[in-house]
C-alpha cells in the first residue's frame, strides 16, 4: 500500500499527516511532497508531533516531481486555506482524496497562540487520518498478497539476527518492541539428534520430526524451512542415503539455511525458494512432508494441503506442527497484520483445519499432540481493549499448538 500526501510547502501539514499515518501501520509506505517544498520541516510542527510521541524531525521536504513516475494507491491533498491551490498530480493514481486543513504556519500572534494553532491543526489531522485509516486501509491490507509481503518482511528481519536477539526482543524483531513475540510457541531441540543451534531461530510450535515416522533413506520435504533446523534433524534420520528438501519463500532464510548446510558439509540437504501453494518440485517425490508453525501463515490452506498431497508418494504421509483455534478470538486480532505474521490471526478453527486435511484426500488423520498456548495479556492488549480481553477469557476460547499426522492413500 503506497500513499502520497501533498501540500504546497511540504513543511507542516503533509509532514504531520505522514507521521500520523506511518505510526498507525509500519507496513504502509507513506510519503509526502509539495510543489514548492520548503528548505526544512517546520520546527513547530516537529515539536507538536513530539508532544504525542511521534518524531518527524528526520523527514525532509520533497518536490512532487520525484514521485510522478510511480503508481500510488492513494494521493491525498491536505491544503485548506482560502488562498491556496492544491498541488496537481499527474502520476498513476488509484484513488484521489482531499482532506483540507488550515496552514498553522500562517498564524499571527503570540508565541503561545501560534503553538496552540499548530496543536489544533495537528489534532484535526490526527482525527481525520485516523478515520481515513480505519475506513480505507486497516482492513484493506489484510489480503493474501499483502499478507505474504508482511510475512516475508518480518521473517527476513528475523533471519538477519541471532536466536538470542530474537528471544530477547519482545516482538522477535529488534526494531519492533511493540507486540507479538515470535518465539512464544517454540519448544527446545537441544537434546534432539541432528540439532544445530545456528539453524534454530526459535520460531516453531512443536517438533514435527518426533512424530513424523521418518525412515533411513526417505525423501523429506520441510515446508517453511527457515534456517534449516528441522531439515538437519531430518537429515540425521534419513542418513546419507536419503534426501531432505527445505522450501521457504524468504530469500534471507534460504541464504542462511544454505550457509548452515555448507558448514555441516551436507550434500543431500537442499533448499528451494518458493511458496507452499505452488511448490517448485515434482509430483510424488516425497516419502514424508513436515512443517513447523508455517501453514497458519498460508492464506489459501486448502491449496496448500492439495500441494502436499501432490508432492507425496502414494502411501507417503505428513507430520505438521501448527497453530489452531478453539473458539473465537476478538475480531480486532484477526485483522491485525502483526498478529497474522505472529502465527495467531492466520490460524483457523481446529475442526476446520482437520476438515481441510480430509477434503484434500488424506486418510488416517490423527492429532498426535495438543498443547494450549497462553499469550501474555501485555501482548494481547496491544491489539484488543481491556474489555475485549476480559470477554475473551470468559469465553474459554483458546489458541493451541497441535501436531497433525495424515497419510496419502
Amino acid at each position: 500500500m503506497k500513499i502520497l500526501i501533498l501540500c504546497t510547502g511540504n513543511s507542516c501539514r503533509s509532514q504531520m499527516a505522514q507521521g500520523f499515518l506511518q505510526s498507525l501501520d509500519k507496513n504502509i509506505q507513506v510519503f509526502s511532497a509539495g510543489t514548492e517544498p520548503a528548505k526544512q520541516i517546520n520546527s513547530k510542527a516537529v515539536q507538536a508531533m513530539l508532544e504525542l510521541g511521534i518524531d518527524i524531525s528526520k523527514q525532509i521536504p520533497k518536490h512532487v516531481d520525484q514521485f510522478r513516475n510511480e503508481t500510488w494507491d492513494y494521493v491525498i491533498t491536505v491544503c485548506g486555506g482560502a488562498n491556496e491551490t492544491c498541488p496537481a498530480f499527474f502520476g498513476t493514481v488509484k484513488n484521489r482524496l482531499h482532506i483540507g486543513f488550515e496552514d498553522p504556519s500562517d498564524a499571527v500572534g503570540t508565541e503561545e497562540f501560534i503553538r496552540n494553532e499548530f496543536r489544533r491543526v495537528r489534532d484535526e489531522i490526527k482525527i481525520e487520518f485516523d478515520k481515513f485509516y480505519l475506513k480505507n486501509l486497516k482492513f484493506a491490507i489484510i489480503n493474501p498478497e499483502n499478507l505474504k509481503l508482511i510475512v516475508k518482511k518480518k521473517y527476513s528481519e528475523i533471519a538477519l539476527q541471532s536466536k538470542e536477539k530474537t528471544e530477547s526482543s519482545c516482538c522477535g524483531v529488534e526494531s519492533s518492541c511493540c507486540g507479538v513475540d515470535y518465539t512464544i510457541f517454540s519448544e527446545s531441540y537441544e537434546k534432539i539428534q541432528g540439532y544445530n543451534s545456528e539453524a534454530d531461530l526459535g520460531l516453531g510450535c512443536g517438533i514435527p520430526t518426533t512424530y513424523a515416522k521418518i525412515n533411513k533413506g526417505n525423501t523429506v520435504i520441510d515446508l517453511g524451512s527457515g534456517a534449516g533446523n528441522d531439515c538437519f534433524v531430518a537429515r540425521a534420520i534419513v542418513g546419507d542415503e536419503g534426501k531432505v528438501i527445505g522450501l521457504d519463500m524468504t530469500e534471507a532464510m534460504i541464504k542462511k539455511a544454505v550457509e548452515n548446510a555448507d558448514k555441516l558439509g551436507f550434500d543431500n540437504v537442499h533448499f528451494l525458494l518458493g511458496e507452499i501453494e505452488k511448490m517448485p518440485v515434482s509430483d510424488n517425490i516425497a516419502d514424508v512432508v513436515i512443517s513447523n508453525c508455517v501453514l497458519n501463515l498460508v492464506p489459501d490452506k486448502q491449496k496448500a494441503f492439495a500441494e502436499i498431497y501432490r508432492v507425496l508418494k502414494c502411501q507417503g504421509h505428513f507430520s505438521i506442527s501448527d497453530i489452531v483455534l478453539n473458539g473465537k478470538l476478538p475480531s480486532s486480532t484477526l485483522k491485525e497484520a502483526e498478529m497474522y505474521a505472529g502465527c495467531v490471526s492466520g490460524a483457523i478453527q481446529k475442526d476446520e483445519y482437520l476438515s481441510l486435511v480430509q477434503k484434500s484426500g488424506f486418510i488416517n488423520i490423527a492429532v498426535q499432540k495438543e498443547k494450549q498456548i497462553i499469550i501474555p495479556d501485555e501482548i494481547l492488549l496491544n491489539y484488543i481493549t481491556n474489555d475485549e480481553l476480559i470477554e475473551f477469557k470468559k469465553s474459554n476460547a483458546g489458541i493451541f499448538s497441535i501436531n497433525v499426522y495424515a497419510e496419502k492413500p
